[in-house]
């Protein structure tokens, strides 16, 4: 199967005819746009958010909720100089909050060895 199948794709050949010669015209734009990206664009805001909103999904696992929402942390951050700063505020503190919690966790987790909560 595996012998015909290689030769048929090697030995194949296309069913209509070719033509040698092609003729190819290229032409030179002068008036290129750029895309506009808006400046006042809430992505770090976004971002923030996500971060928080996937650091609260990992927090069983408080390691990865710790990096996680100090990105959230540093994204947030970064919007604070943009115009639009509601979203970027709002997962500053959250991040923020997260970021105290988990690396507590996690400070107890490296401490103790173990579970916190068990103890």
């Amino acid at each position: 199967m595996l012998i015909m199948l290689t030769t048929f794709t090697n030995v194949s050949y296309a069913s209509f005819p070719v033509t040698e010669t092609q003729q190819t015209e290229i032409t030179e734009s002068v008036a290129v746009e750029v895309p506009a990206y808006r400046e006042d664009n809430p992505i770090w805001g976004i971002l923030s958010l996500t971060c928080t909103l996937l650091s609260l999904m990992l927090l069983p696992n408080p390691l990865a909720a710790t990096i996680i929402s100090l990105l959230g942390v540093i994204f947030g951050a970064i919007g604070f100089n943009k115009k639009l700063k509601g979203l970027a505020i709002t997962g500053f503190i959250l991040s923020f909050i997260i970021f105290l919690a988990a690396g507590f966790l996690t400070f107890l987790f490296l401490i103790y060895g173990e579970d916190p909560t068990k103890l």
